[in-house]
């Protein structure tokens, strides 16, 4: 199965997905049946209807992404570049070796509300050579947008349903839990300093993993901007000794997006992640949620790529907006490049 990878800052590709092929299947050797609940599962009480996360007709639901403050901490995409009369933002970045500009949506997406909201993005940043804008999971465009811009099948977001059968684990994977829960505990975290303990780890995630100079080379700040949005949750996994893992995330609607997580070497000597993501199962099954995982980087690993299937029982397609401005510049701008039609501005595909 092909996966998509989505970098700001340098364009963005897009592969189609089959869309009726189960993503899973009980295979020999799986064991049937739900985990036991983990006896150290700690979940904070979460009231719906106070927190005002669902959208209604008379109160559409605003994109957190889109706030001047959380783009600000995505500076190592691009700066912040507000719309002229409506409260949303987007992300402005150069063009090398040019005078020109062009722009990104929030990472790791813009939530569409309706048609306004595309509307918006057409009319309010025509200063910007393009616009790339990734939506959010499960938005499907009218025919009413897909005659004003292009717009393309982006990625397959990883989803949890609880209302749908949870995916069978394997006996190795399902051994991993069970140890990791019998040594560890899952816990939401509500202060503010053990919140932005996730800032450290990540600074060491970076460093391993090779992340400086790229898309996910996240400062500080991003992680300030996440703690102050307004449903924000942060999650540990933690032995008597110190963390394994850290998540954060956002619940927006019916949704747990889940932004980064973040395993320890401690961590991995004994699979915290396994843990973290046993418990934000339980998490989002007690409180009425689905979870959102995420996509699949191009750079991804096999072992990424079964990880992450392991956790999800459904699909939710992502959709690109793909905003031209200056037709004229851009496609000067693309003379002379690789001719793709999986990138998109064609301009910043390098070989």
């Amino acid at each position: 199965m092909l996966f998509n990878y989505v970098d700001p800052m340098h364009g963005i590709s897009h592969t189609n997905y089959p869309m009726t092929k189960s993503l899973y299947q009980n295979a020999a050797g799986r064991v049937a049946g739900a985990l036991p609940a983990t006896t150290a599962l700690r979940i904070a009480h979460i009231d719906r209807d106070s927190m005002n996360v669902r959208q209604t007709a008379n109160h559409p639901m605003d994109c957190p992404f889109s706030s001047t403050d959380y783009l600000s901490g995505l500076s190592n995409i691009g700066n912040v570049d507000q719309h002229p009369e409506w409260p949303l933002a987007v992300l402005r970045r150069g063009i090398p070796c040019t005078d020109h500009v062009d722009g990104v949506g929030p990472w790791p997406y813009r939530w569409i509300t309706d048609d306004h909201d595309i509307d918006m993005l057409l009319e309010g940043f025509r200063h910007l050579v393009t616009l790339s804008v990734v939506t959010h999971p499960g938005w499907m465009p009218s025919q009413a947008i897909t005659a004003k811009t292009e717009i393309r099948l982006l990625k397959q977001h990883y989803m949890f349903d609880p209302a749908k059968p949870t995916p069978a684990l394997s006996r190795r994977a399902h051994r991993r839990v069970m140890d990791a829960d019998k040594r560890g505990r899952f816990e939401v975290v509500a202060s503010d300093p053990e919140r932005l303990q996730i800032i450290h780890l990540y600074q060491q995630l970076k460093l391993r993993r090779g992340f400086t100079g790229g898309l996910f080379d996240m400062p500080p700040r991003h992680f300030e901007a996440i703690s102050r949005l307004p449903n924000a949750v942060f999650f540990q996994v933690r032995d008597n000794d110190s963390i394994g893992a850290m998540a954060c995330g956002l619940i927006i609607n019916d949704f747990l997006q889940v932004l980064h997580l973040v395993t320890t070497e401690h961590g991995l000597t004994w699979n915290a992640s396994y843990l973290m993501m046993h418990g934000l199962q339980d998490y989002v099954r007690r409180h009425g949620l689905r979870l959102l995982t995420g996509g699949m980087p191009m750079s991804g690993t096999k072992g990424l790529a079964t990880f992450k299937s392991r956790w999800a029982n459904a699909f939710l397609p992502v959709h690109l907006l793909c905003i031209v401005n200056d037709a004229a510049t851009a496609n000067q701008l693309a003379a002379g490049r690789a001719s793709s039609s999986d990138y998109f501005p064609r301009y910043r595909h390098f070989d």
